[in-house]
């Protein structure tokens, strides 16, 4: 009875897992990975999953904000393979991007990571976030 509250709420819905491997990549490669969506108590709408490749940039000077870190959105991959997971299913999906020719090499201060975000209809949207290496 309350499964579908709880769910809307975040506790026991739907969770996703990104995985990419290998994990290191050059400047103007192709990232290839799989989503994967693992179903809560209960049956929940999808609207999509969202893939957006991001890059911490830390330590550089910015004149137009107080911190010295910021986050840079770089891509983004719309999946809508998915438009409901029913509980304790588990569903899978491909995704690719493109890094451009002139991407950051990772280093102490620069870091790239994908974010991937399950858009739940009616619920906390579950996250994962995973970091790749550029070299």
């Amino acid at each position: 009875m309350f499964e579908k509250f709880f769910s809307s709420i975040g506790f026991e819905g739907a969770e996703i897992q990104t995985t990419v491997h290998p994990n290191t990549f050059s400047p103007g490669d192709t990232i290839e990975g799989l989503v994967t969506v693992i179903g809560g108590q209960s049956d929940q709408q999808i609207a999509g999953i969202e893939l957006t490749l991001f890059v911490f940039h830390d330590n550089e000077h910015r004149s137009d904000s107080d911190f010295s870190y910021y986050d840079e959105e770089l891509n983004q991959v719309m999946l809508k393979e998915i438009s409901e997971i029913k509980a304790n299913e588990k569903k899978e999906c491909r995704f690719k991007m493109v890094l451009t020719k002139n991407h950051p090499t990772s280093s102490e201060s620069v870091e790239t990571y994908i974010q991937t975000k399950l858009l739940v209809h009616n619920g906390v949207d579950p996250e994962d976030k995973d970091i790749i290496i550029i070299k």
